[in-house]
Order: C-alpha cells, then sequence, then structure tokens
C-alpha cells in the first residue's frame, strides 16, 4: 500500500539501500553494533555509584576511629578487612571502564541519537493519486533537517516507473533525470524538488516512485539514509479502443482487423502506435498501410468521432489449431524516454485448413458484439468452395444456441429446416448445394427475434452463441443436437460469434399536471391558453436488473416553446439543463445491480402563442437514454416517443390538449 504524501518512509542508518553497498567506515561499523539499551545504562551507573560510596564510607569510618584514639583498633580492623594492591587496580579498571563507557553512551545518545537521528530527517514524496495517461503533473520532493546539527553531502536519488515520462525539473537533476546533489542543509532547513512529467501506462496501472536521500551530519565521516516511496494510479488513457476481428481464419483467405478509436470527453494521448507480432506464417496484404517497421502503425488527429484503422491479413499456412496474436497501442517520444504501453489486446484465431469455406456474419459484423432483447438478429452465411475439386450435396447448418430466441418470428426465404436449436438447408432447399464448383460461391439470409425482457434468471446464460458448419451428403449424426459440444468433429464449422445480451435498462416516463392522489401538481390553465403559463411536472423512473451499468445519461430534448422551470430532484446523480442545446439531462453514472431503480422529477412550462391555438403541442421531442454495459462492453442507446400536451399519461387530466384562445 502506499505511504501517504507526508509520510516518509524513514530506514535506520545501515539499512539495505537501493543500490550496492559501498565500503563502510569504521564509525559506520561501530554504529552498527548493538549498543546498552538505556535502561542498561541506568543499572550499570547505579552499580558503579554503589561502589564508589561503598570506599567512601569505608574511609569515613576510619576517620572517625582515628578521631576517638581508636587508632590501633582501626588498625588491625583495616588490616583484617582491606585487600591487597591486585584487587585495588582491578577495582580502579572496572570503574574506569564505567565512566569512559557512560560518556560514550552519553555522546551517542546526545550527539548520535539527538544529531544524526533519522527521525528528525525527513523525506517526503507527493503528488496527484490518480493521473490520465499523457496528462502532465508532478512530483514534489520534500526534505526537512529537523535535527540539532548541519547536514553536509546531501544527495537526492529517485527510481522512477517504467511508464513515466520526464519532461521538467526544479531545481534540474545534477546528474541524469534523477539525481541531485547539495553541499548542506543547515539546522531547521528543509529543500524542495519538483518533477514535471507524464505517465503513459494502462487503466489501473499502480505506479510507484522510489526516493533516497544521503547525508552526513556535523562531525561525521559516515553516510546516514532516509527512503521513500509514491504510488498513484492510472485512472485513464483517455481513449475508446476497440477491435473487431474473425475468431477464426481459414488458410489463405483474407481476413480483417477493424480498429475502432476516438478521443473521450479528456484527453491527452494526440497520437499513438499500434503493433502486432507477426508470426512466420501470417502475411500483411500490400494494401495495408504500415509504418516503417513492419507490422506497426502509426495514429495521429484523434477526434472525438469514431475512426478506424483497417488491418488485411492472410494466413499462409496452419502451424496450429489456435493462434495468439498481441498486439501493442504504445504513446510517447523518443527522444522522451521512447514508447510505453498503454494498451494490449490479445487476438486469438482459430486457423482452419478445408476447401468449403463458411462465414458466419450476424447483424452486419462477424465478431462479438452486444444485442438487446427484443431485437432482431440478421444472420448471413457466406460459404465459398476453395478446393479444386467439385464438391456435391453439400448441407449447411446454423446452429443458435440460446434460451432467448423466438423461434416463432424466424424469416427464411429458403425455408430451411428447423431441429432442435439450428438451421439445416441441403440440394432440396438450395439447388446449388448439389454441386459446389471450384470458386463457386453464395450466402444463405435469414432473420430472428430475440424475446422482450422477462423476469431476470442469474442461473441463465444470457446470450446468443451461433456458428455455421457443412458436411457432405447428410448431416453428421449429432449434429443438430442441442448442446454445441456435441458437433461432429468431422463437420467443417465456421467463426463462432457470442452475441451477449445487454442489460434491460427501461425508462417510464410521464408528463401530469395531476398525481396519482389527484393532486395538483402543475399549474395554470388546463388545457393551455394562448398568452398564458402552463407547468406540468414530468416524472421519470429507471430500471434495470440484469448487468452493472456505467456513463448513464438520460437526455430529454425540449421543443420550441418549452421552458425548464428550474424546479428538479433526483434519487440517484444530478438533472442539469444544457441552455445551449435546450435539454434536460440527467447524469446517473455508474449503475450496479444493486440499484435497480432510480427516479427523477422535473418541471416544465410552456406558453402558446397565437400560432399554437387549436394545436396539440410537443413539449419533449423524444427523450434519449444512453449507457455502456459493463458485461457486454457495448454501447446501449434507446429513444422514446415525443410528449404532448395530449397527457396521454395523466387519467384525471381532462380534455385532448389543444391549446384554446
Amino acid at each position: 500500500m502506499p505511504k501517504p504524501a507526508n509520510q516518509a518512509s524513514a530506514r535506520d542508518a545501515g539499512s539495505e539501500p537501493l543500490k550496492p553497498k559501498a565500503a563502510r567506515s569504521a564509525l559506520s561499523d561501530f554504529v552498527e553494533k548493538n549498543v546498552p539499551s538505556e535502561d542498561e545504562a541506568q543499572k550499570f551507573d547505579q552499580y558503579v555509584h554503589e561502589e564508589v560510596r561503598e570506599h567512601e564510607i569505608e574511609e569515613g569510618l576510619a576517620e572517625i576511629y582515628r578521631a576517638g584514639g581508636k587508632e590501633d583498633f582501626m588498625s588491625q580492623i583495616t588490616k583484617t578487612v582491606r585487600h591487597g594492591w591486585p584487587y585495588k587496580i582491578l577495582k580502579f579498571w572496572i570503574i574506569a571502564s564505567a565512566l569512559l563507557g557512560l560518556a560514550w553512551l552519553g555522546y551517542y545518545f546526545l550527539s548520535v541519537r539527538a544529531g544524526a537521528n533519522q527521525n528528525a530527517v525527513i523525506l517526503a514524496i507527493s503528488a496527484d493519486q490518480e493521473v490520465l495517461a499523457g496528462k502532465e503533473f508532478y512530483y514534489t520532493v520534500v526534505y526537512k533537517n529537523l535535527s540539532q546539527q548541519e547536514l553536509k553531502k546531501l544527495s537526492v536519488d529517485l527510481v522512477y516507473p517504467d511508464n513515466f515520462v520526464f519532461i521538467d525539473a526544479s531545481p534540474m537533476p545534477t546528474k541524469d533525470k534523477n539525481s541531485w546533489q547539495f553541499d548542506a542543509l543547515g539546522v531547521r532547513r528543509s529543500g524542495e524538488i519538483k518533477i514535471k512529467g507524464k505517465l503513459i501506462g494502462e487503466q489501473g496501472a499502480q505506479e510507484i516512485v522510489l526516493g533516497r536521500l544521503t547525508y552526513q551530519p556535523a562531525n561525521f565521516s559516515s553516510d546516514f539514509k532516509k527512503e521513500a516511496s509514491f504510488q498513484n494510479t492510472v485512472s485513464g488513457t483517455g481513449l475508446e479502443i476497440n477491435v473487431d476481428y474473425p475468431s477464426s481464419a481459414l488458410v489463405g483467405e483474407t481476413n480483417e482487423i477493424v480498429v475502432k478509436y476516438r478521443a473521450q470527453e479528456e484527453n491527452y494521448l494526440n497520437n499513438f502506435t499500434v503493433s502486432m507480432d507477426l508470426p512466420e506464417n501470417l502475411e500483411l496484404a500490400k494494401d495495408t498501410a504500415s509504418g516503417t517497421i513492419p507490422g506497426s502503425w502509426t495514429i495521429g488527429g484523434i477526434a472525438k468521432e469514431e475512426q478506424e484503422l483497417k488491418i488485411r491479413f492472410k494466413f499462409k499456412d496452419k502451424t496450429a489449431d489456435s493462434q495468439e496474436i498481441n498486439m501493442k497501442f504504445q504513446a510517447g517520444e523518443e527522444a522522451s524516454g521512447g514508447l510505453k504501453t498503454f494498451l494490449n489486446k490479445k487476438l486469438t484465431f482459430e486457423v482452419m485448413k478445408r476447401d468449403l469455406n463458411l462465414t458466419l456474419i450476424v447483424n452486419g459484423a462477424r465478431t462479438d458484439q452486444g444485442v438487446n432483447f427484443g431485437q432482431t438478429l440478421n444472420y448471413s452465411i457466406v460459404y465459398k468452395n476453395m478446393g479444386k475439386t467439385t464438391m456435391k450435396d453439400v448441407v449447411v447448418q446454423a446452429v443458435l444456441d440460446s434460451d432467448f430466441l423466438d423461434w416463432a418470428s424466424l424469416k427464411d426465404a429458403n425455408k430451411g429446416k428447423v431441429s432442435a436449436k439450428s438451421i439445416s438447408w441441403s440440394k432440396v432447399e438450395i439447388p446449388v448445394l448439389s454441386e459446389l464448383a471450384p470458386g463457386s460461391e453464395g450466402t444463405i439470409d435469414f432473420s430472428i427475434n430475440l424475446m422482450p425482457a422477462g423476469q431476470i434468471d442469474p442461473g441463465k446464460s444470457y446470450q446468443v452463441k451461433s456458428y455455421a458448419q457443412f458436411s457432405i451428403g447428410v448431416l453428421p449424426e449429432g449434429a443438430a443436437a442441442t448442446s454445441t459440444e456435441a458437433v461432429s468433429k468431422e463437420a467443417g464449422q465456421s467463426n463462432v460469434i457470442i452475441s451477449k445480451i445487454n442489460s434491460d435498462l427501461s425508462l417510464a416516463e410521464e408528463v401530469r399536471y395531476f398525481n396519482d392522489d389527484n393532486i395538483a401538481v402543475g399549474s395554470g390553465p388546463l388545457p393551455p391558453k394562448v398568452g398564458e403559463t402552463t407547468s406540468y411536472k414530468i416524472y421519470w423512473v429507471l430500471t434495470n436488473n440484469l448487468n452493472e451499468l456505467s456513463e448513464v445519461t438520460i437526455s430529454a430534448p425540449l421543443a420550441a416553446g418549452v421552458a425548464f422551470d428550474q424546479k428538479s430532484r433526483a434519487s440517484v446523480g444530478s438533472i442539469e439543463y444544457d441552455q445551449t442545446a435546450k435539454k434536460i439531462i440527467w447524469r446517473l453514472g455508474r449503475m450496479p445491480i444493486t440499484v435497480y431503480k432510480a427516479e427523477a422529477e422535473f418541471n416544465i412550462a410552456i406558453k402558446p402563442t397565437t400560432d399554437d391555438a387549436n394545436k396539440i403541442m410537443v413539449m419533449l421531442s423524444g427523450t434519449e437514454i444512453a449507457a455502456t454495459d459493463s458485461v457486454t462492453n457495448s454501447p446501449i442507446n434507446k429513444k422514446l416517443k415525443p410528449k404532448t400536451t395530449k397527457l396521454e399519461s395523466d387519467p384525471v387530466a381532462e380534455g385532448d390538449g389543444r391549446v384554446v384562445q
């Protein structure tokens, strides 16, 4: 976990440094030795004090006896009690050693601990906790001397994150871009270094900068160290990038990877590079533009409107059933540290080698996609004989594995045979399948609807798994089975498309003059009258049950002659009025499935003119719903019907909504 910006990560002198240790002085070695604790020192001092006091008492008693005329008696006692010279020498050595030890201990605690104490020297690094990729920010390094000694030979060294791009610093580094040297730092003095740069990394990447302060207290020749660190996070890239590609590829057939990109509202990456690892069996088409390095493309002029980079390629041979290709997205300049990776995409292809090529297309795409409840799925199966001989009695089958398809809505001009969760066509339904000459091709089109949203069942898989397959003569046994895993291995299979169903987001919108309790929530004449103002209340109820949503926004464009009267309330998010676009906008942001319902309300007002007499006025031109499904990674966009003064959702209001004179 990162330390707070105002706290340094301190280590005692002699701790493991960031780099290999240099030769250490004798004093440094001494400081690292075990030193008696304060309690032990006090006990030793007390022992020495008692020894000295005992000697003083003996001398005092001898003096008393001499004063009382008992000198001979005292002499006898002295002869009996006192020890010889060896004892006196030993006793003197013990006392002298103790006093010397206490003197050094006092010096250590008063000088080393008070003067070179690391707690009295501070090193701290601070910066923004979250930064967008490419946005400039500052690392601020603060060092302080709170000790009673001047510090000399100071060195501040930083280790930047790999994805950090250095731009400038104040003061400028003494060495390279990460090292500063200072002659001295006085008592109770401090210094500051500001480093300007930017991070170019993946969203959510946690980047750590390490710092070390090396110094010598006055009257010392050994180095002491102080270390600190700071961690911040790349909050986003500022770019929306999607890569569409076929999940399967036939050897020798040209395929296409489409990179779709656009700048988000706040973006600091004005250009970037796309690069691919090119295996030996993959070949780029000659009409595919590339940079100076094969498999590298530079993108500039990034706008908020979606743009595309198309990469055409083909596999020359099959080396494995599945191949993975890494696509990197990088930004930066060679002069300021080189390219930094901010996104990685792994593209996995099923490489196929067969005579009959089948390509499945759903709603104009050959890749996985998000779909909505109630939406029509338009299918196309493109078949082509890539071999050198004629294929006879070909049978083509589409397998649609899902619990949410309305099979009654199936539309198929060729009238294929429906069995379980599949449709099949033979020469009976499509005569040209009786003989397919080399190079001949055709397309089978059909459509089917998804069921409307209903009760959510967490145990079900809300998706449609689709693919096509073929056989010669008859369908292989088990090919029409309900489980897609039961398909015969002999059947040639197309690309597989997973169509995940977007969440069941819906908005109920009501324009009311009276609420459910028949209490007026509007004001003014009803029906509306020329030259007079009538106010209405709009109720919004947003519901969502299946998947978590992000970037949820509801916007209602006001028709001509309609005004927002600033009265609004929302249970989640905020309501604002865009006066330029003349839109009322409800921004909810993230909507987890635990928040399955959100409500908002606001007032609008109209003042009809003579041109509006005897007309039903439009008040809301068509409320729009926009969100991103966090599971399908697909946008959800819906639009409601316009709302008028007819007040279809208000059963209490009378009249047909026509403006009266």
